[in-house]
């Protein structure tokens, strides 16, 4: 990239702050706007990584041109139409797991981006761990010789999604671990 994009962090909640803090870091991106309905709690993101402003309107934050990309993290039910509301408003897109609370939702969704010429992203965010990249360089070079099959145990459930399964909910995880290192 040759220039910062902004982005807003649409969701205070649970991920957020972590959406929030990586992005305040990246010097790819410019953290612009902190997104959620709960003002006191979109502040309290806001100060922890240097006063960013927010905003209690999503619409408002679509309607911005300077935004160029929102990130969402928000509860799974709520993910298709912020993503398509976004996708409409010409913005890029990056969701946190899973993207969408039915196939044929996710379906619309990468449709829609991709008729429009905009990414849409679902955060996988294992897949960038150094164990994860590792394992993908030792399997492109062929040091663990022939993958015949892959074994995962989920020990740290982390928060339980109320609105959609936990097969929906966590298996996205393992999933797109595998596709990313096979």
């Amino acid at each position: 990239m040759t220039e910062r994009l902004n982005v807003a962090v649409v969701g205070a909640g649970y991920w957020g702050p972590n959406l929030a803090r990586n992005f305040s870091a990246s010097p790819e991106w410019n953290l612009a706007v902190i997104c959620d309905l709960d003002a006191q709690r979109a502040q309290q993101v806001a100060d922890r990584v240097g006063g960013v402003p927010i905003s209690q309107s999503l619409e408002e934050v679509l309607a911005d041109p300077g935004i160029d990309a929102i990130a969402v993290a928000t509860p799974a039910r709520t993910h298709y139409p912020i993503v398509m509301a976004a996708l409409a408003a010409g913005k890029h897109v990056t969701v946190e797991k899973p993207l969408a609370d039915e196939r044929g939702r996710g379906a619309e969704m990468v449709q829609t981006a991709r008729a429009n010429g905009l990414v849409l992203m679902a955060d996988h965010t294992y897949c960038y761990t150094p164990a994860v990249l590792k394992i993908r360089e030792l399997i492109a070079a062929g040091e663990l010789g022939d993958i015949m099959f892959v074994d995962s145990v989920r020990i740290n459930l982390g928060l339980i999604q109320p609105d959609v399964d936990v097969f929906w909910d966590l298996a996205p995880h393992d999933l797109s671990i595998i596709d990313f290192i096979l």
